[in-house]
């Protein structure tokens, strides 16, 4: 599974599984992190927008992406 992401605006964060794609709601800080809505992990976007998002496949995208944002160095992302 390769998973990459974006955070483009404050509000919005990318994710890019393989070739599937969702888009999260959240809120950048000048802390800085970026507080992810995990309630907005639901579905794939277009054209896999039927696709429910399992829970196995949420948890391994959380715990995926917390450690890219640390080990990059990057803005830390928490998901709530």
């Amino acid at each position: 599974m390769e998973i990459t992401y974006s955070i483009p605006t404050p509000f919005k964060m990318i994710i890019n599984v393989d070739n599937k794609k969702m888009v999260l709601t959240g809120e950048g800080t000048t802390t800085p992190a970026f507080y992810a809505d995990i309630k907005s992990m639901k579905n794939w976007e277009p054209p896999y927008e039927n696709e429910k998002i399992t829970e196995l496949e949420k948890q391994e995208i959380i715990k995926v992406i917390e450690q890219m944002s640390q080990k990059q160095g990057e803005i830390p992302i928490y998901f709530e």
